[in-house]
C-alpha cells in the first residue's frame, strides 16, 4: 500500500485551536485532498496522521505568525480557503481580507465571510457542522451523517505504551482514567469544573483497581486535590510528556475515561474508549459511539453517584453488546 502524500491542491485549511478542534474538523481535513493545513503546534500531530493532508504548516495567534499566514494566503496559489467550526474571528477575518476567491466557513454569526452558504441549523455539534462544510468543500452532497472523529495509533505506539506503564495497562489491567481539570495540552479550562473530591469518590467507589489521572495545562491544583483523596494505586501523567497517540492508546485500554470537555477527553472518544463527559453549557462534549454526556446545571450540586451509575450501566451495555 502506498504511503505517498497526495499531490498538493490549491486549497488551504485554516485550523484554529488545538487537538480538540483538529479532531472535530477531521471530516474537512479528509475531504480536501492535498490541502495545505495551517494548524497549531498542539494540533499538527493529529493532522499529520491523515493521509489526505498535503502539507502542514505550524502557526500560532501571535501577530507575527498571523501576518505570515495572511501573506501566504494572499500571495500564494490558493483558490479556496476553508475555516472549520468552531472558528476564531481573527481567522475568519484573515480569510476574508486575503481575497481568496472561494471562502468556506460553517454557518453562524460571521458567515458573511463566506462566498458560499453552508447550510446548517442551530445547535449542531461542531463535528456535524463540519460534515456539511466538508460536503461543500468537496462538492459532494450530504447523503448521510458523517463518521465521528477517530484515532488509530500505530501498533508500535501501543507496544511502547504498555512497556512504559506496565503496572497500569496491559496484562489484564484496565485503569479508570480521570481528567479533573481541562485536559488540554496548552489551553486551560476557563469554565467551572466538577469538584475534585467528586472525581476521587468515583475513583474509590468504581470497580477499577488502578487509577490514572491526566494533568493538562493549568490543571495542577485540581489534579493534586483529586490525587490526595484516592485510596487506590494511582498514576499521574502530564499531557506535556505524552503524544496524542499515547493518550489514545491509554484511553482505549482503560475501563473508562471521566472528565471535562478538552483535548484529552476528545482524544479518548476518538480512540473508541468508554467516555463519561461531565458537562455544562457552553461545553462541547466529544462525539463517539461510546460517549455518554452527563449535563449539569450546577457542578456543585452534581453528585458522584450519577457518574458511577452511568459507568456501571455502560460497562453492562458493552459486556452484552
Amino acid at each position: 500500500m502506498s504511503t505517498e502524500r497526495p499531490a498538493l491542491s490549491n486549497v488551504a485549511i485554516l485550523l484554529g485551536g488545538g487537538v480538540r478542534e483538529a479532531l472535530m474538523a477531521q471530516s474537512v481535513l479528509r475531504a480536501c485532498e492535498g490541502a495545505t493545513v495551517f494548524a497549531s503546534a498542539d494540533a499538527v500531530g493529529s493532522v499529520l496522521g491523515l493521509p489526505s493532508v498535503g502539507r502542514a504548516s505550524v502557526f500560532d495567534d501571535s501577530p507575527g505568525e498571523l501576518l505570515r499566514v495572511f501573506r501566504r494566503l494572499r500571495a500564494g496559489p490558493v483558490g479556496t480557503v476553508v475555516v472549520p467550526y468552531p472558528a476564531r474571528y481573527i481567522h475568519l477575518a484573515m480569510a476574508y481580507f486575503s481575497a481568496v476567491p472561494r471562502r468556506l466557513v460553517a454557518a453562524g454569526a460571521h458567515d458573511w465571510v463566506a462566498t458560499e452558504r453552508v447550510p446548517a441549523r442551530k445547535g449542531l455539534h461542531p463535528a456535524e457542522a463540519n460534515w456539511r462544510l466538508a460536503a461543500v468543500a468537496s462538492q459532494r452532497p450530504v447523503l448521510a451523517p458523517g463518521e465521528p472523529p477517530s484515532l488509530r495509533p500505530p501498533e508500535a505506539v501501543r507496544t511502547q505504551a504498555i512497556a512504559r506503564w506496565p503496572a497500569f495497562i496491559g496484562s489484564g489491567h484496565h485503569p479508570l482514567i480521570l481528567i479533573p481539570g481541562g485536559g488540554g495540552w496548552s489551553s486551560h479550562r476557563r469554565e467551572p469544573s466538577w469538584p475534585a473530591e467528586r472525581f476521587a469518590v468515583v475513583a474509590n467507589q468504581s470497580m477499577a483497581e488502578r487509577i490514572v489521572i491526566l494533568s493538562g495545562a493549568g490543571d495542577q491544583h485540581a489534579v493534586r486535590e483529586t490525587r490526595a483523596s484516592i485510596a487506590k494505586p494511582t498514576l499521574t501523567l502530564k499531557l506535556a510528556d505524552m503524544t496524542v497517540d499515547e493518550v489514545a492508546v491509554l484511553s482505549e485500554l482503560s475501563l473508562g475515561v471521566v472528565g471535562h470537555d478538552g483535548d484529552a477527553l476528545h482524544v479518548a472518544a476518538a480512540a473508541g474508549a468508554r467516555v463519561l463527559a461531565t458537562a455544562r453549557k457552553p461545553d462541547i462534549p466529544p462525539m463517539g459511539d461510546r460517549v455518554v454526556t452527563l449535563w449539569a446545571d450546577d457542578f456543585e450540586r452534581f453528585p458522584a453517584r450519577r457518574v458511577l451509575e452511568a459507568l456501571s450501566r455502560q460497562a453492562r451495555i458493552d459486556t452484552y453488546a
